[in-house]
C-alpha cells in the first residue's frame, strides 16, 4: 500500500514537472506567443473600446524576460494615440511568491504619443485609458477591510533605459533623446537629455516690436540635460539631489549653465535646499525654498483639505548681470554689463508674488538700494500690477551717469545730472500694463526735489510734476546768476522714436521734444529776490522757446528767451523784454 502511494506521488510530481516543462516549451514557441498576443490585443480592444495592435511578443521564461514589438493604440476617434516600437522587461519571477516585484531591467525605444485636449471643458483623447484602468472604490465595509489588510506589492526596479521618446500635447512637444537610471535598494542615479518645443502657429509676441524680448511661451525651443540622484527608500517621500541641469534656447536667449539643488517631496510639498542657479555670468544662491503643490482633495478624499499652489524662499544671494536676460526679456539691457550684488526673499502663489528685504548694490557700494515689492494679477495682463517701495537709494556722484550709459539710448542733460552731486531717493514705482509711474523725494547736493511722473507706453509720452523748496537751479543748469528757488512744474515729453526721428530729420537738434509749465514761488537773480514768476517752455527738439512773467501788485514784467543746447544755457538768448502796468483787474497797458 505504501509503495502504491509513493508511486502515485512520484507520477504526480513527474506529471506536474512535465506540464511545466511543456508550458515553458510552448511559451517559447512563436505560434503560442502569437496566439497570446492576439488574445491580449482582443481583450484590450474590448476593454478600451478602441483599436489596439501588437506586431509580436517574445517571452523567455528561462531568462525571465518579455519583449513587445510594435504596440499601437488609437484613441476613440480612431486617431493614432500611442506607438511603441520596442519595449522589454526582465524580472525575477520567483520574487513574486514573496509579494515582491523585482525588475532587473526595463527599457523602451521609439515611443510616440499624440495627446490632445481641444478645450478646457472637453475631455482629453487619452482620458478613456485612465478611466479604463482606474481602480474601483470599495463599496462595502468588508471590501474596505479587505483592502486595508491586503499586503502591498514591493517594487524594486534595478535599471531603466529609454530612447527616442516623443510626446506631443496640443502645440507642445517633449522629446526625450535618452534616459538612463540604475541602482538598487531604491537608490538611483539618472541622466537624461530632453528637448521641449512649443509652437502656437502664431507670430512671436515681439514680431514688429524690436524693443520687446523674445520670451514667448508659445515658441519654446529648449534643449536640456540633467543628472540627479534619487532616494526612494522612505515611504511617501522622494529625495533627489539635482547634481546638474542646464537649458538652452538660442533664439529666445535663455542660456542656463547650471541648476543645482537638493529636493525633497513630502505630502504634496517640495522642500529645496542648497540651490544654485547660474546663467552666463549671473549666479544666484538660495539657502532654502518651499513649494506647495496644488491638490483638489486631501487624504481620504477630504475636500476641506484642498490645497492651492504657493512658494516661499529663504535668502537669495548673488551677483546679477542684467545683460544676461536682455534678449529674452529686455533688449534695452543689451549693454548693461555692470555687475549688481543682491539679496532678497520671495513668496507667492499662482497670481501674486512678493519681494522682501531687497538689497541691491554695486561692488564698490557707490550705489545701494533697499526696497520691497509686490506683483499681483499674474494670471491676466489686464489686472497685472507691479509696485516697489524704495525705502532707501543712495547714488554717489558719477554712478548715476555710469548706469545711464549702460543703456543704448540718447544721452541728454548728463551735465545737469552730474551737477546734482550725490543723490538719495525714497519713494515708489508702479507698473500697470503699459504705464509706469514713479513718485517720491530726491535729495541731492543741490537741494531736494519732489516728483510724480509716469511713462505712457501706448501714447509714448512722459508727463508729470516736480517741485522744490530750495533748489540751486543756477548750479544745476550752469546759470551762475540764479540762486536757490522754490518752484513747481508740470511737464510732458515726447518719447516716441518715430515722431522724434521725423522731427530730427526735419529740424535736427539736441533737445527733448515737449513742453514745461512752471511757477516760481521764490528765487534770487543777481542778488535780487523775485516772487510769483511763471514760465512756459516749448521745445521742438531743435529750439526751445519760452516766456517768463513776473506778476507784481500793479505791474507785470515779461520777456522771451530761447536756447538750443541744455549744456550751454549761458548762451540763452533773451528777447522782447516788456513791462506792463495793471490799471484794473484783467486790464493791462504797456
Amino acid at each position: 500500500m505504501r509503495k502504491t502511494i509513493f508511486k502515485i506521488l512520484a507520477w504526480s510530481i513527474a506529471l506536474v514537472v512535465a506540464l511545466v516543462l511543456t508550458a515553458v516549451l510552448l511559451l517559447n514557441t512563436r505560434a503560442v506567443q502569437q496566439h497570446i498576443c492576439r488574445r491580449a490585443t482582443a481583450m484590450l480592444s474590448e476593454r478600451l473600446q478602441a483599436r489596439v495592435g501588437i506586431d509580436s511578443i517574445d517571452v523567455s521564461l528561462a531568462h525571465q524576460n518579455l519583449r513587445l514589438f510594435g504596440l499601437h493604440i488609437d484613441d476613440q476617434q480612431q486617431r493614432p494615440l500611442l506607438i511603441i516600437a520596442e519595449a522589454g522587461v526582465s524580472m525575477d519571477l520567483w520574487a513574486l511568491l514573496k509579494n515582491r516585484v523585482v525588475v532587473h531591467g526595463l527599457d523602451m525605444r521609439g515611443a510616440h504619443a499624440q495627446l490632445l485636449k481641444p478645450g478646457k471643458d472637453e475631455p482629453a483623447n487619452f482620458q478613456f485609458l485612465i478611466d479604463a484602468f482606474k481602480p474601483g472604490k470599495p463599496q462595502t465595509d468588508a471590501e474596505k477591510d479587505s483592502l486595508k489588510k491586503k499586503e502591498k506589492l514591493a517594487f524594486d526596479v534595478r535599471r531603466l533605459t529609454m530612447s527616442d521618446i516623443l510626446v506631443r500635447y496640443n502645440n507642445a512637444t517633449l522629446q526625450l533623446a535618452s534616459l538612463s537610471a540604475s541602482g538598487s535598494n531604491r537608490h538611483y542615479q539618472a541622466k537624461a537629455q530632453l528637448h521641449i518645443k512649443t509652437d502656437n502657429h502664431r507670430p512671436r509676441k515681439n514680431t514688429g516690436k524690436p524693443h520687446r524680448g523674445y520670451f514667448d511661451v508659445g515658441h519654446f525651443d529648449v534643449s536640456t540635460q540633467l543628472q540627479l540622484q534619487l532616494d526612494l527608500s522612505h515611504p511617501d517621500t522622494i529625495c533627489a539631489d539635482l547634481v546638474r541641469l542646464n537649458a538652452t534656447d538660442s533664439v529666445m536667449g535663455i542660456d542656463i549653465d547650471t541648476v543645482r539643488a537638493y529636493i525633497k517631496y513630502v505630502d504634496h510639498r517640495l522642500l529645496l535646499s542648497n540651490i544654485r542657479i547660474k546663467q552666463k555670468r549671473t549666479v544666484l544662491d538660495i539657502d532654502s525654498a518651499t513649494m506647495v503643490l496644488p491638490r483638489k482633495k486631501g487624504r481620504g478624499g477630504n475636500a476641506d483639505e484642498k490645497q492651492q499652489f504657493g512658494f516661499q524662499t529663504g535668502t537669495i544671494v548673488g551677483t546679477a548681470y542684467l545683460q544676461d536676460i536682455s534678449r529674452a526679456f529686455a533688449p534695452v539691457l543689451s549693454r548693461f554689463s555692470m555687475p549688481l550684488q543682491l539679496t532678497c526673499t520671495m513668496s507667492g502663489n499662482d497670481s501674486t508674488m512678493a519681494f522682501r528685504n531687497v538689497r541691491v548694490n554695486t561692488r564698490d557700494k557707490r550705489l545701494t538700494i533697499a526696497a520691497k515689492g509686490d506683483m499681483v494679477g499674474l494670471k491676466h495682463k489686464e489686472t497685472f500690477n507691479l509696485t516697489f517701495r524704495v525705502g532707501s537709494m543712495k547714488a554717489r556722484n558719477g554712478v548715476a551717469e555710469e548706469i545711464i550709459r549702460q543703456f543704448p539710448v540718447k544721452k541728454m542733460m548728463m551735465k545737469q545730472l552730474r551737477n546734482l552731486g550725490d543723490i538719495s531717493y525714497k519713494g515708489h514705482f508702479r507698473v500697470v500694463r503699459k504705464k509706469q509711474r514713479f513718485w517720491g523725494r530726491l535729495n541731492t547736493a543741490a537741494g531736494a526735489l519732489d516728483f510724480d511722473f509716469w511713462l505712457d507706453g501706448r501714447q509714448k509720452y512722459v508727463e508729470g510734476t516736480a517741485s522744490a523748496d530750495s533748489l540751486l537751479f543756477g548750479q544745476v543748469m550752469d546759470l551762475p546768476h540764479f540762486g536757490p528757488l522754490k518752484a513747481r512744474a508740470e511737464f510732458k515729453i515726447d518719447i516716441s522714436k518715430p515722431r522724434t526721428r521725423a522731427m530730427r530729420q526735419k529740424l535736427g537738434g539736441k533737445l527733448p521734444i515737449g513742453k514745461i509749465e512752471a511757477t516760481v514761488v521764490d528765487c534770487k537773480y543777481r542778488g535780487v529776490r523775485l516772487r510769483n514768476l511763471s514760465t512756459t517752455v516749448a521745445s521742438n527738439g531743435a529750439v526751445a522757446t519760452g516766456k517768463l512773467f513776473h506778476h507784481g501788485k500793479r505791474h507785470e514784467l515779461f520777456f522771451s528767451y530761447s536756447f538750443t543746447n541744455t549744456d550751454e544755457m549761458r548762451k540763452m538768448k533773451i528777447t522782447k523784454p516788456g513791462f506792463r502796468f495793471r490799471k484794473k483787474k484783467d486790464d493791462y497797458s504797456s
